[in-house]
């Protein structure tokens, strides 16, 4: 069973011949009951926060079931690659499987291509295919920093393209109110 700060508060205790301060011991007793009941405050604020993150996670899940997969866009050319690198890779197999059924009845150690096993040669098809998406990567960082150029440039423009506008109105103020001062003195003068 638990203790709790009632429980520590109330315990007693019996006088005996010289035994401990009955002052000291209610005092001590109050002190680790308020300690006790301060940790037990916090243990309940901490389960508090135990069931909002339970449900801020579980909200966060369902809404994660929710989202449609994202799709992953690759570069044509990419495409391509991927493409040829898997014909290559079946084409390697379809020779390997060649091969086995040639030397199934030889077993000639000397020669070389008895010596590439599929392993190896899915080892260097995995390379090539991650050489490729390295590549994509790249391609697709260089249109990233290309795009952000792009807009950068067209805000430019665009400011400039303000100030101009700017500086015509302002030039066509400038002169209207000219022309309106000099068409009024010379109505004045006649």
């Amino acid at each position: 069973m638990r203790l709790t700060y009632l429980d520590i508060l109330e315990q007693c205790f019996h006088d005996k011949f010289r035994g401990y301060n009955k002052q000291e011991v209610d005092t001590f007793l109050h002190l680790v009951a308020d300690d006790f009941k301060s940790m037990a405050e916090d243990l309940k604020e901490k389960d508090r926060q135990i069931d909002l993150k339970s449900e801020e996670i579980r909200e966060l899940k369902q809404n994660l079931d929710e989202l449609p997969e994202p799709k992953a866009e690759t570069p044509p050319e990419v495409e391509e690659e991927l493409r040829t690198l898997r014909k290559e890779l079946e084409e390697k197999d379809r020779l390997i499987q060649e091969m086995k059924k040639t030397s199934e009845g030889q077993s000639n150690s000397s020669n070389p291509l008895s010596q590439i096993t599929p392993e190896m040669l899915k080892e260097k098809a995995k390379k090539i295919i991650n050489v490729a998406k390295q590549h994509a990567e790249k391609h697709k960082a260089n249109a990233a920093k290309e795009l952000d150029s792009l807009q950068m440039e067209i805000q430019k423009l665009q400011k400039q393209k303000q100030q101009l506008a700017d500086n015509i109105r302002a030039t066509a103020v400038e002169h209207l109110s000219k022309f309106k001062a000099g068409s009024g003195n010379a109505g004045n003068a006649v």
